[in-house]
């Protein structure tokens, strides 16, 4: 372990070296995009990013699951590798984003997304029936993969107060710490996710409507969303029936506070695929309910306001129920939880970030199939050593009260990660 760790320092110190060397690139450029950018007029741009990590845990073994989601296992890993090509359509709503200030274009306007990523996180990009038999995708033991994550059409309307649709294969619309819905690297402020982003889907396969409510000059913006999807992680959907997404967004005028409420309803049964660990990771089997039709619902409502300009702070609420859930024993269940996010600016080129999180479930999750109170504290230091270079060690430390333990065999464990990315 203390080798894998050397040798992610010395890593990160060559690329210091070069970065800060006398061909460093200079900091006023973008953190994407600067390598290639955009083709000639066009308008598509084309960047990417790769991320590495190591990782300590305190208890015997080296599974840091459920405990670091996306990341798998202690020690040396290749996170991520990716690339991303796209166009943005000119308008005033962006889709799982929401509305922003000013006057609606007048015209229709088209681009799109591919997003490709290779790496050990790439396990929780896969899509059942899209990309889950991708060269040795169909093994859930490998170490990393390789997916499309994202392949869709972006359009903006001139209808209502503005509108957005994405037709395709992308990232969900729910969820505080997604992140993808906003420019790469992931912007998410923390390298481990919260139990609530565990327990929600990564992405959808279909269309989502995103429209800007008219408002008056001045006044709070609202935004409104909705969407048709073949339900959780999935292309082909074995139930065949469609989950619907509504959504509700505001901001204020000054757009200092957001608020979110994101929802998915719809069948969960056979959504999932236990062989190549694809799908839905909240099992129902109807086989074994005697029933095709499991419904299951999960919201959030996020609450988001900016202090001054060096303190940001979030709070997320999410609530899921699933009809005879398999792993608590073909019953209903559900899981609820809350977690707080404080952002604070130290200096232009260093951010902390701190996350407490309190989450109960019926044990659900593949991942988490324990009954029990989990409650988790979460601390980084995020260094943007350039442009390019991004460096963040994590601390987190988890604590279960419930039946059995999570944590290699344990009820509490500490993690701790060196996190690198490095943007072109």
């Amino acid at each position: 372990m203390a080798r894998k760790i050397n040798r992610l320092i010395a890593a990160v110190g060559l690329a210091v070296a070069v970065q800060t060397s006398g061909g460093a690139i200079a900091d006023d450029k973008p953190p994407m995009g600067w390598l290639i950018g955009e083709l000639g007029d066009s308008g598509i741009t084309v960047s990417g990013w790769a991320e590495a990590s190591a990782s300590y845990i305190n208890n015997d073994g080296d599974s840091t699951l459920p405990q670091a989601f996306f990341n798998r296992e202690e020690g040396l890993i290749l996170n991520q590798v990716g690339l991303f090509i796209e166009k943005k359509p000119k308008g005033n709503v962006v889709g799982r984003v929401g509305p922003f200030p000013g006057p609606m274009p007048q015209e229709v306007d088209f681009g799109f997304n591919l997003t490709a990523i290779y790496g050990s996180d790439t396990k929780f990009f896969r899509t059942e029936g899209w990309d889950d038999d991708w060269a040795d995708n169909e093994d859930p033991t490998n170490e990393n993969f390789i997916t499309l994550a994202q392949a869709f059409l972006d359009i903006y309307v001139p209808v209502l107060g503005g509108s957005n649709l994405m037709v395709g294969l992308f990232h969900t619309p729910l969820e505080n710490e997604i992140g993808f819905s906003l420019p790469p690297p992931a912007p998410a402020p923390f390298f481990t996710r919260a139990y609530s982003f565990m327990h929600g889907p990564a992405k959808h396969a279909g269309a989502l409507f995103s429209t800007k409510l008219p408002t008056a000059e001045g006044a709070p913006l609202w935004g409104a969303e909705i969407g048709v999807v073949q339900g959780w992680n999935n292309w082909e959907d074995e139930n065949g029936d469609a989950d619907l997404i509504f959504n509700l967004r505001w901001r204020s005028p000054d757009l200092a506070t957001w608020v979110d409420w994101e929802n998915i309803y719809g069948n969960g049964a056979d959504d999932g695929n236990p062989v190549t660990e694809t799908g839905s990771p909240i099992p129902a089997v109807s086989a074994l309910a005697g029933d095709d039709d499991l419904k299951r619902y999960l919201t959030y409502l996020t609450v988001s306001h900016a202090l001054d300009p060096k303190n940001r702070i979030a709070v997320e609420f999410t609530y899921g129920s699933q009809e005879k859930a398999l792993i608590p024993g073909i019953v209903d269940a559900d899981w609820k939880g809350v977690n707080i996010n404080w952002h604070h600016q130290l200096r232009s080129d260093i951010s902390l970030n701190v996350r407490g999180e309190w989450f109960d479930t019926d044990g659900v999750h593949a991942l988490l199939p324990q009954d029990g109170t989990v409650t988790a504290f979460t601390a980084n230091l995020t260094w943007n050593m350039t442009h390019a270079l991004r460096i963040r060690p994590e601390i987190r430390y988890d604590s279960f009260d419930g039946t059995g333990a999570p944590f290699n065999g344990d009820d509490s464990q500490l993690f701790a990660a060196l996190d690198v990315i490095f943007s072109f």
